[in-house]
C-alpha cells in the first residue's frame, strides 16, 4: 500500500507540473531615476515564445524560423529572418571596422600628447562610452568579445516565493547587472522549458554576438549557467549603464498554463516596415 501511495503521489507531482505544457512568467520592469514601472509577460512554449513590455512586443516562431518586433502604440511590425539576420549583422560588422579604424587614428594622435594630458583625454573618452585604450582592449569593435563574468556577492535574498543568490555581472571589466539567479528546478521549470532561448539565440547570433551589441542573460542562457555553474534563472536584474544603474527587472510571477496558439500569431491590421538599412 505505501508503494502505491509513492507511485500515486509521484504520477500526481508529474502531471501537475507537465500537465500544461507553456510557462508564462510575469514580471515588473521599473526605471530606476524615475522610479516608474510597468509589467512584462513572457509566453514560452518548446518552439516559440512572446514577450510583451510597455511598448514593444517581440514573437519568436522557431517553426517558422523568424520572428517579429511590434511597436503596439505605432501599430507597426517588422519582420526578422535569417536573411535579414545576416544582413543586419554584416552592417553591424562593417560599423565596427569602421568605428576600430577611428580608434587606431585617435591612438596615433594620442600618443603624440604629454602622458599627463593623454590620461585626462582618455578618461574624458571612457566616461563617454567611447574608450581611449589600446585597440584589442575592450568595448565596441575592438579585438575579441570581453569576458563575461558572474562573481556571487552577499547573501541572496527571496524574490516573489523563491530563494536566490546575488552576483555582480561584468563584461570587459564593465559593471553590467546585479542579478539574482534561483536555481531553474526550484521555479519549477526546467531546462527543456528553456530550449527555444537556445533556438532565438542561434536565430539572431549574426546580430547579438558583435562585440558592440548588448549581451541579455535570456540571448545567451547556456553561458550564463556555465558561468555560474548550475543551471539558473534571474528573477531580479539591475541593469547598468555606462557604470549606473538604469533599470530594474523583477519576476512576480511564474505558471505553467495551457497558452492559446494564436498568443503566437502576428496580429492582423499592422502595418509593415523595413529592417534597417534594406
Amino acid at each position: 500500500m505505501r508503494y502505491s501511495l509513492s507511485v500515486a503521489s509521484a504520477a500526481l507531482l508529474f502531471v501537475s507540473t507537465h500537465a500544461f505544457g507553456g510557462v508564462v512568467i510575469t514580471s515588473t520592469h521599473t526605471d530606476v531615476a524615475t522610479k516608474q514601472s510597468s509589467p512584462a509577460t513572457i509566453y514560452i512554449e518548446t518552439d516559440r515564445f512572446k514577450m510583451m513590455t510597455a511598448d514593444t512586443v517581440v514573437i519568436y516562431r522557431g517553426d517558422q524560423n523568424r520572428a517579429w518586433v511590434i511597436s503596439p502604440q505605432k501599430n507597426t511590425y517588422m519582420e526578422m529572418t535569417p536573411d535579414s539576420m545576416r544582413a543586419l549583422g554584416g552592417q553591424i560588422a562593417s560599423a565596427q571596422s569602421q568605428f576600430a579604424a577611428a580608434q587606431s587614428q585617435l591612438q596615433a594622435q594620442l600618443s603624440k600628447l604629454p602622458p599627463d594630458q593623454r590620461a585626462l583625454v582618455e578618461a574624458q573618452l571612457g566616461a563617454r562610452g567611447l574608450g581611449g585604450g589600446p585597440p584589442g582592449a575592450g568595448g565596441p569593435g575592438r579585438g575579441a568579445p570581453p569576458q563575461v563574468i558572474y562573481t556571487k556577492v552577499g547573501q541572496g535574498k527571496t524574490v516573489a516565493n523563491w530563494r536566490c543568490d546575488s552576483y555582480v555581472k561584468s563584461s570587459g571589466g564593465q559593471k553590467e547587472e546585479d542579478v539574482c539567479l534561483a536555481q531553474l528546478a526550484s521555479t519549477g521549470m526546467s531546462e527543456g522549458d528553456f530550449r527555444v532561448l537556445d533556438s532565438f539565440a542561434a536565430f539572431m547570433a549574426p546580430v547579438s554576438s558583435a562585440p558592440m551589441m548588448p549581451h541579455s542573460d535570456y540571448m545567451d542562457w547556456q553561458a550564463m549557467n556555465r558561468a555560474v555553474g548550475f543551471q539558473a534563472f534571474p528573477l531580479d536584474t539591475v541593469l547598468y549603464i555606462s557604470g549606473r544603474p538604469a533599470y530594474q527587472e523583477t519576476v512576480q510571477k511564474i505558471d505553467r498554463a495551457n497558452i492559446p496558439g494564436n498568443t503566437f500569431d502576428l496580429p492582423s491590421g499592422l502595418t509593415k516596415q523595413e529592417m534597417p538599412g534594406r
